[in-house]
């Protein structure tokens, strides 16, 4: 959505940029998750499951013709009755006319960088900022706080079956994906990668496995039943790894087990490394 709205800013057409600023009872998206809007009726995001995104570009065309924000309610409380929401709740949407692709550049530019990156509405001066804040999503006072992250990476190591089905699945679900092992090393690990060790080998995870623990990845878990898990445990203790570090080390991997094919512990996997997304 971002660089759908930097596209528009640098290409002519004005553009809408659509908070999800406030939430009634249950929803299918978070608070602050964004929609972008052009002036020729083109949109780009979900801000429900896909219940009122037409009417909510409907809104933001007008508001760019106006070149004025504004405030909108679908759902629970709405004045637009015949547009209801499956899950019985209300949502709050702030539609902002960018007048400036300044900020957007700002926030896409730390997120290629993977860091986190805040965007920040002040409802006084009807204008977006990017700085820095430690500010919880959603209103201070009369400005609301939006935050992104970048996108999870999983390092994948290990030649076998379970980590090529690992491979495919994550593709399949548009989740970043690289290759690690000895020749690659584990490459940059931030606080959005998760490490995978899927080996049939302790000797070959070896090497790498304490250095994961010491990382910031969010993830480390390893291929193998309970006694693997603890020989793998009483090995990285012989080297020096403190308890906290072996606390890390997801083992059994997976989050529904055991599973018996590859495909199976593939989806288990996955499923256990976006359950665990800080």
């Amino acid at each position: 959505m971002l660089e759908f709205l930097c596209q528009a800013m640098e290409s002519g057409p004005a553009a809408a940029l659509v908070l999800l600023v406030g939430i009634d009872g249950s929803a299918s998206r978070s608070l602050g998750t964004i929609m972008a809007v052009r002036e020729d009726g083109a949109y780009c995001g979900y801000v429900s499951g896909g219940c009122v995104e037409a009417a909510v570009a409907t809104e933001a065309l007008s508001a760019l013709q106006t070149g004025q924000d504004r405030l909108i309610r679908f759902g629970k409380g709405s004045p637009f009755f015949d547009i209801t929401l499956p899950c019985g709740g209300g949502l709050e949407l702030l539609v902002h006319v960018l007048r400036d692709g300044a900020p957007i550049r700002d926030v896409l530019a730390r997120l290629e960088r993977r860091q986190t990156a805040t965007l920040v509405y002040d409802k006084d001066s009807a204008q977006v900022m990017a700085e820095p804040s430690t500010a919880q999503t959603g209103w201070q006072d009369a400005r609301f706080v939006t935050h992104f992250t970048p996108p999870v990476r999983i390092v994948v190591t290990g030649e076998s079956l379970e980590a090529e089905a690992l491979i495919g699945v994550a593709q399949a679900a548009d989740v970043g994906i690289t290759r690690g092992g000895r020749q690659h090393g584990l490459g940059e690990i931030d606080a959005q990668t998760a490490i995978a060790f899927l080996h049939h080998s302790a000797e070959d995870e070896e090497p790498l496995l304490a250095q994961a623990l010491l990382s910031e990845a969010f993830y480390v878990g390893c291929l193998g039943g309970r006694q693997t898990q603890h020989r793998r445990r009483q090995g990285l203790a012989a080297a020096g790894l403190k308890q906290s570090a072996m606390d890390r080390l997801h083992g059994p991997i997976g989050l529904f087990g055991p599973a018996r094919d590859a495909s199976s512990l593939a989806v288990s996997v996955l499923a256990e490394i976006l359950s665990k997304r800080v």
